[in-house]
């Protein structure tokens, strides 16, 4: 199978979770929506493209960072002591916040699409004025860009493999595999007709664990041998 390999460094990274006030908390690697609109921003796309990934990665600490919040919220009765923004219908808003910074952060992104918009990606990652992911503050440096072949490997009690870094796995292989992890239902992608309608996001949601360690002994997985780990494609 042919896929995009994309590795790649951040000093520092937030995937914020929803829902997480007054502390921005932190997926442990990008979520699924966090890169499918980090490719689709990269090749400026008008409308959706059908795709699956792997993310996985490691990172060295967290890093607690309290900062000044400004937001933008919409407006609301109740909000008479905050500054109105008449012309935007809008209320400004800040407050100090905490925010977990990952500290040396490596990624390794497998992306399965079609090929052309593979190759814009590669095309379009360095004309950007900077490539970031997450957060426009957090850069990521791009150690390599490039196709590659992977093939699926066969595990058994005498050839197994131990899972060495972090890795998003479907809720599907998690149950298979009998691997321990953090489970999240992600947002995946969102109906843009609702959007039109009511300003709303609402995604479609995919069953992932987060996996940082676990013996595979039966089975079989997609296989890159240069990295020496397994890939878990998640999407569509």
């Amino acid at each position: 199978m042919r896929l995009l390999k994309i590795k790649g460094y951040q000093v520092f990274a937030n995937y914020r979770k929803p829902m997480s006030f007054n502390f921005w908390d932190t997926y442990p690697l990008p979520p699924l929506s966090t890169v499918k609109g980090w490719f689709h921003n990269v090749v400026e796309a008008n409308d959706y493209i059908p795709m699956a990934m792997s993310i996985q990665g490691k990172y060295d600490s967290i890093v607690y960072d309290l900062q000044k919040i400004i937001k933008f919220d919409r407006k609301r009765k109740e909000d008479t002591d905050r500054i109105i923004l008449e012309d935007f219908n809008a209320s400004l808003s800040n407050s100090p916040t905490y925010v977990a910074n990952m500290f040396n952060m490596e990624l390794i992104i497998y992306i399965k699409a079609e090929e052309i918009y593979l190759n814009k990606f590669m095309q379009n990652i360095f004309k950007l004025d900077y490539p970031y992911l997450g957060r426009r503050e957090d850069l990521i440096r791009m150690d390599y860009v490039d196709f590659v072949e992977v093939d699926r490997k066969t595990f058994s009690s005498f050839r197994p493999y131990y899972i060495k870094h972090g890795i998003y796995v479907s809720d599907e292989t998690a149950r298979s595999y009998n691997l321990k992890g953090i489970c999240y239902k992600m947002n995946f992608k969102y109906d843009k007709d609702m959007l039109k309608k009511t300003g709303l996001r609402y995604f479609d949601k995919k069953d992932v664990v987060y996996v940082d360690n676990g013996l595979l002994k039966t089975g079989e997985m997609l296989f890159d041998e240069k990295e020496n780990t397994v890939i878990d494609l998640i999407g569509e």
